[in-house]
């Protein structure tokens, strides 16, 4: 278990420091699932399936650069990795304190750009997965891996706007996180947990 977590961490280091040319913030919001809920930041960057770097959002200084991309219809692909902490919200009637639960995620996904008139960009998330680490007070660490879906993501001027939603095949339990349950739980059904996200650029350089 020490393995996966020094895993976790490693590839979420990469990822901050991967995009030398990308700079901006990125704010994510799990609303709620069978558990804590989370707030965190990270990083997200998109590429054309040529390979060519769109735009890169992250928490690091530098500089965000877009390449010369077609202003088409088209499918993209969008790699981010994340940073989460427990807000000390209840759940179930089960106590989650503050900054007592982290999670790492790690999240790619294939995007399908429906509209690109600058400057305005509307696409959907079809097909993702996330990687989850879970860790922190008084419990084990422990993964979970979710199919992940982006219904719709706004951009405005570099600024962003997005919703998703993560599949779990089986739900969350207080006991995961080293809780008593309040009453019995079960992780035989599955769980759909919502989120936004919020990217907001600091500074923007075209090649």
């Amino acid at each position: 278990m020490r393995r996966r977590l020094w895993i976790g961490a490693l590839v979420f280091a990469a990822l901050l420091v991967f995009p030398r040319t990308g700079s901006a913030g990125i704010g994510e919001v799990i609303l709620e699932l069978s558990g804590p809920q989370f707030v965190g930041g990270g990083l997200e960057c998109k590429f054309t399936l040529q390979g060519i770097l769109e735009q890169c959002y992250a928490v690091v200084p530098g500089v965000a650069r877009e390449g010369s991309i077609a202003k088409v219809r088209r499918v993209r692909l969008s790699i981010e990795g994340t940073g989460f902490v427990s807000t000390g919200k209840n759940s179930n009637g089960v106590d989650y304190e503050f900054g007592h639960i982290w999670m790492l995620s790690f999240d790619p996904m294939l995007e399908y750009v429906s509209l690109e008139r600058p400057p305005l960009t509307i696409y959907h998330g079809f097909l993702g997965a996330s990687y989850n680490l879970f860790f922190g007070k008084d419990f084990d660490a422990f993964a979970n891996v979710a199919l992940k879906l982006r219904p719709i993501g706004v951009r405005i001027k570099g600024v962003a706007f997005e919703y998703n939603i993560r599949l779990y095949p089986n739900r969350f339990t207080p006991e995961q996180f080293g809780k008593t349950s309040v009453t019995p739980s079960t992780t035989t059904t599955t769980e759909a947990v919502h989120s936004f996200s919020f990217l907001i650029p600091i500074g923007k350089k075209k090649s």
